[in-house]
């Protein structure tokens, strides 16, 4: 009896994750969000977080 866990041949699972950022990377992605920590009702902590995430030859056109 094999007890081992089955994995993906070649990485299967990892190549269309690899595409998926692929395809992101080249048409550009932006991600925004707002973190605010408050107590009682006042607001201690706010970030904003701003992400671009996009190849550099995109940018530059």
């Amino acid at each position: 009896m094999n007890d081992l866990p089955s994995f993906p041949t070649e990485g299967a699972g990892l190549t269309s994750l690899v595409d998926l950022l692929d395809r992101v990377v080249a048409r550009g992605a932006v991600v925004n969000g707002d973190v605010i920590i408050t107590l009682a009702g006042v607001d201690l902590i706010r970030l904003d977080l701003r992400l671009l995430l996009a190849a550099v030859d995109e940018i530059a056109q």
